[in-house]
């Protein structure tokens, strides 16, 4: 399999001026409140935005039903997950063949517009955070 320029498909998807260097294949890009992370690693490549450190203790349930009814309106395009470390996170990926630059694009801007819709109206509903408060890694 050919090598795929992550650099390349961003300036032709019209992302790289957003894009900020994390490594040599991972880029962040800044959504309204959100990020995301963006990369190729090995046959894949994936846009993941990191929203909260943890599931809401005590509202599981209720958590975990809104983040499925989520997954239900995006249409496929992205989906929340659990990552085994308790982050709670919004994601995409597909494999690396056959990418262009208007699937890259189409499959980071999804990622990161639903981010941002969601990541206020979850915040101010499980973590009892204003809307628009900013994300921070620590929490």
């Amino acid at each position: 399999m050919a090598d795929v320029n992550l650099d390349a498909l961003l300036k032709e998807a019209g992302l790289a001026e957003h894009a900020v260097r994390v490594d040599t294949n991972l880029v962040r890009l800044q959504w309204g409140s959100a990020f995301v992370i963006a990369g190729i690693s090995g046959s894949a490549v994936i846009a993941v935005s990191p929203l909260f450190r943890s599931v809401p203790s005590g509202r599981e349930l209720e958590f975990f039903r809104t983040l499925l009814e989520h997954n239900g309106t995006m249409g496929g395009m992205a989906a929340f997950a659990i990552q085994p470390d308790g982050w709670v996170v919004l994601q995409a990926a597909r494999a690396v063949k056959g990418l262009d630059a208007n699937e890259l694009g189409t499959m980071v801007s999804a990622v990161g517009r639903f981010a941002d819709q969601y990541d206020d109206e979850l915040a101010a509903k499980f973590y009892n955070r204003p809307p628009h408060a900013p994300l921070t890694l620590d929490e």
